[in-house]
């Protein structure tokens, strides 16, 4: 076998291998707590009941959020068909905000 053939077999062997490597979680378990130790199930309630510390942490009102989540809702709403859950709009727009307020 010439030198190019050798290399293809060996490429396509790499290549097989990673495409067959089996994952070692369906969820990691970081992520796995991520629906009850989230900073949208704990701070953001918290910061809904103090207009001031809302605004310090996103930039923005209270009203002016509910406004702009009302304006963009339809568009950030995820497949209902999905197997796992999907990041709800209101909490999209809270990680948005909070990566452009900072």
């Amino acid at each position: 076998m010439d030198v190019e053939t050798v290399l293809t077999v060996i490429l396509y062997r790499r290549w097989q291998k990673r495409r067959d490597r089996r994952r070692r979680y369906w969820v990691h378990p970081i992520l796995s707590h991520r629906l009850t130790e989230c900073q949208y199930i704990i701070l953001y309630p918290k910061l809904r009941q103090f207009g001031p510390k809302f605004f310090n942490y996103f930039r923005m009102s209270i009203k002016s959020f509910d406004d702009l989540l009302a304006l963009i809702n339809d568009e950030l709403v995820a497949d209902k068909k999905a197997v796992r859950y999907s990041i709800s709009p209101e909490e999209k727009l809270i990680i948005t905000l909070r990566y452009l307020a900072t």
